[in-house]
Parts: structure tokens; C-alpha cells; sequence
């Protein structure tokens, strides 16, 4: 079992904390994941299950077995990335602002600990996993209503399920969709617009189904001994960082650090479509 926090204030700082944390992570949703706060270590692998695009609907002829040929497989994913944030008070302003400073400064470390671990698996998305862009290389102002009819008709080809597909946009490409007629007149698509890492390739946005990546996320056990040490998890996803307090008594101060293990693998190629600008 993981560590548990014990400590009433430590509680209450980490699950402040945990708000912050999971909306970052939102774009998660897009993908196939396998989340928990059960304990591993660095290089474990976790198996993430992949539900296939399933086929066509039948016209009843005498039984229910027909075409029935949607398949889950597993995807193994090594735990092979391991991030983490420090934040540090003094004794003397852990004890005379009480922990206020305290939750201020971890939301902010976890909050660009999400931030961070999500820009590390938006750098799987590449030409040489998904191939060329869904569309033509295009700026942010030509970005709008019928480009997005575009990408939809190109998803479509390659028969990418519209349950639970998602667009995921660069904020420019978002902001001036907003600004199309059609879409201010009240079609709003369901799209999150975190800061998308180029990779080289001028990447800026993609659609996605969640066979097309796999992601795991698992605590970190701490070896060593800390004041305070537990994992703390969103029990809707399961998503999960670890909380180390400690004290460094030659300095008198006290420390904080906020984690991840995880780790993200290509699953199929037609479940991500790229948008590139020129």
C-alpha cells in the first residue's frame, strides 16, 4: 500500500493542491489511461487496455454475433519518467503563518508539475508516430469553422470514432475559432487550449481518439525517510501525485516536494491526427 499522510495540515495542503493538478491535466481525457495511486517504481511497466474502433452496425438475422469484432488489447507502458517541484519556507514562516504560505506554494509547484508532465507526452505526437497533418500547414488567423469541418471529414476517413474524440488546440488556433461566425453564433466545440510543445515539426494542435495514446501513472514510494510522505489522488481518474515534507535542520527550513511517475507509448496511428502551422 502507498504511503498516507497523517498529518491534518499536510492533508489539507495536498488536497488543496489536488484541484489545480487535475484540471492541468485535463487533456488527459483524450487519451487511453491507466491511472492509480498503487505504489511502483522507476522502469515498472503498466499494461493500458486500447478499445479498436468497432465496426458497423448489423441488420438482425436471426442472432447478435455478427460483426462482433471490437477488440481491446493492452498496451504495456513503461514507467520511464519521474518529475517532481520543490518549494521551501523557513521554520519561523511555517510557524507564523501557519501553513497559508504553505498551500500557496504547493498548488503552484503542482500546478506546473501537471503543466510540465503533460507537455512531456504532447511530445509523443509526431510525424514519424501519426504521419503527415490532418489538413495543410496553416496560421492562426486562417483557422476556422470550415477548417474544423475539414479535420472532422479527414477523422472520418480514417474511421476515428466521434464518441469521445477531442481537439486539442494551441491558444491562438482556439482564440480565433472563437472569432468565426458560426462559432459566436453558438457552436462551441468541446476543445482545451494548454500550451502544445512545436517538436520540432511546428506542431499546434491535434485531434485525438483515445486509442491513439497510451499513458500510465503510478506513485513513487520514497525510499528514504520524511516527515510527512503520501500519495495523493483524484478518485474520479485516478491521477496521482506524491507529497514528501521534510526538514533540513542546518538551514532550519522546510521543504516540499511534489512528484510523478509515469510514463506514455504510440498506440494507433489513426487515433491522432496533427494540425502544423507553416
Amino acid at each position: 500500500m502507498p504511503n498516507t499522510l497523517t498529518n491534518v495540515q499536510d492533508i489539507k495542503v495536498a488536497q488543496r493542491a489536488l484541484q489545480p493538478f487535475t484540471a492541468a491535466l485535463t487533456p488527459m481525457r483524450a487519451f487511453s489511461t491507466n491511472f492509480s495511486p498503487d505504489p511502483a517504481n522507476k522502469l515498472d511497466t503498466v499494461r493500458v487496455p486500447i478499445v479498436s474502433p468497432p465496426s458497423q452496425s448489423s441488420d438482425f438475422a436471426g442472432n447478435y454475433t455478427a460483426n462482433a469484432d471490437s477488440t481491446v488489447s493492452v498496451i504495456p507502458v513503461q514507467l520511464t519518467r519521474h518529475k517532481f517541484k520543490t518549494v521551501h519556507l523557513t521554520a519561523r514562516e511555517a510557524s507564523e503563518t501557519g501553513f497559508n504560505v504553505l498551500d500557496t506554494l504547493v498548488s503552484a509547484a503542482v500546478k506546473q508539475l501537471a503543466q510540465d508532465v503533460l507537455q512531456d507526452i504532447f511530445s509523443e505526437i509526431t510525424a514519424a508516430n501519426y504521419g503527415a497533418p490532418v489538413i495543410a500547414a496553416l496560421a492562426p488567423a486562417a483557422f476556422d469553422y470550415k477548417k474544423l469541418l475539414a479535420i472532422r471529414e479527414a477523422c472520418s476517413a480514417v474511421k476515428m470514432p466521434v464518441t469521445d474524440r477531442a481537439l486539442i488546440l494551441d491558444g491562438a488556433y482556439y482564440t480565433n475559432l472563437l472569432g468565426d461566425d458560426v462559432v459566436a453564433k453558438g457552436f462551441v466545440p468541446q476543445v482545451v487550449q494548454p500550451g502544445i510543445p512545436e517538436n520540432g515539426e511546428k506542431l499546434v494542435g491535434f485531434a485525438a481518439h483515445p486509442s491513439g495514446l497510451a499513458v500510465a501513472m503510478r506513485y513513487l514510494v520514497p525510499a528514504a525517510e520524511y516527515d510527512e510522505a503520501g500519495a495523493v489522488t483524484d478518485p474520479e481518474t485516478g491521477l496521482t501525485f506524491g507529497y514528501l515534507r521534510y526538514t533540513e535542520t542546518q538551514s532550519n527550513r522546510v521543504f516540499v516536494t511534489v512528484e510523478c511517475l509515469y510514463g506514455f507509448k504510440t498506440a494507433l496511428p489513426d487515433g491522432i491526427k496533427r494540425i502544423v502551422k507553416p
